[in-house]
């Protein structure tokens, strides 16, 4: 998954990317492309393409078995693409500085198609050319924001994102209709043995990835109803539960441990240092650093 936009896109420039990541049920980039036209591809997974910024007299064309689809491109312009179908070319009329990639690997609609996705696949997804949804522009804000501003329960909230997208384009963006009515999003609230459960595992891997498929099977509940379901009991969605969690643990290897800032960094699950930093400080309105100073 995460090589797929590197096949694709070989002459295109890398500006952010889900790699290395803990994102395990979608992917994602930002590239910057040049006028021109792009080379014809199969891709393996369901994709969502969605333009950041171009210029206002930008073009593109593309086709795929005879279907041509040419749009007047601006900030929020949006592209789906299923997996398996051979797109023949891509023509852009200018330059494209940012665009935004999204990945959708197969082994996430055959997850979730038992939990109210209904018989829908990657390769089930519409060929679609200036996509209106203010629902999944919503979606790809987040993802753009978590690329550029990595939290230290991105991949959680990731995970939780892409349960809910997939839920989204089965119910709006398929090619044909799913054989079977949505099921509801939850069924009931986490009772508190089941939430103890959750709360217990994630305290036990503060340090470690966790996934919201590893909390929905603590709690023994499917990925669409764990999210809601937890919401519900929590107050607030899991991620931002873990965060707060990290955050507190941080905050006590700042002041109590002579832990090395880039280690704490790792600890609370971010990938470096920077991106520690830059997340507690607007968090807290201080530097680890100063924060660490004024605790000592």
């Amino acid at each position: 998954m995460e090589g797929h936009g590197i096949e694709k896109f070989k002459d295109t420039g890398l500006l952010a990317t889900s790699a290395m990541r803990s994102w395990t049920l979608l992917s994602a980039e930002i590239r910057s492309h040049e006028a021109g036209a792009i080379g014809a591809f199969t891709p393996q997974n369901g994709e969502i393409t969605q333009v950041i910024r171009c210029k206002a007299s930008a073009i593109s064309d593309r086709s795929s078995g005879g279907v041509r689809q040419e749009v007047q491109a601006h900030a929020g312009t949006m592209w789906l693409c299923p997996a398996g179908i051979r797109e023949e070319a891509t023509r852009l009329s200018v330059d494209f500085p940012e665009v935004l990639h999204i990945y959708l690997p197969q082994h996430i609609f055959l997850r979730t198609a038992a939990e109210g996705t209904g018989d829908f696949g990657a390769q089930d997804l519409r060929y679609q050319a200036g996509v209106k949804s203010p629902v999944l522009h919503e979606m790809t804000r987040r993802i753009i924001r978590e690329l550029h501003e990595e939290t230290s329960s991105g991949g959680l909230k990731m995970d939780a994102l892409a349960v809910n997208l997939i839920a989204t384009l089965s119910r709006h963006h398929a090619e044909v209709s799913s054989t079977r009515s949505p099921v509801a999003l939850a069924k009931g609230l986490l009772d508190r043995r089941r939430l103890n459960r959750v709360l217990e595992f994630i305290e036990t891997n503060l340090e470690s990835e966790i996934s919201v498929g590893d909390l929905a099977d603590a709690a023994c509940f499917s990925l669409f109803h764990f999210v809601r379901a937890f919401h519900l009991a929590m107050g607030r969605p899991p991620h931002a539960y873990l965060s707060e969690r990290r955050l507190d643990r941080a905050k006590q290897m700042l002041a109590y441990s002579d832990t090395t800032l880039v280690n704490v960094a790792l600890a609370c699950r971010f990938s470096g240092q920077a991106n520690f930093t830059k997340s507690f400080t607007r968090t807290m309105g201080v530097s680890p650093g100063r924060y660490r100073q004024a605790c000592r």
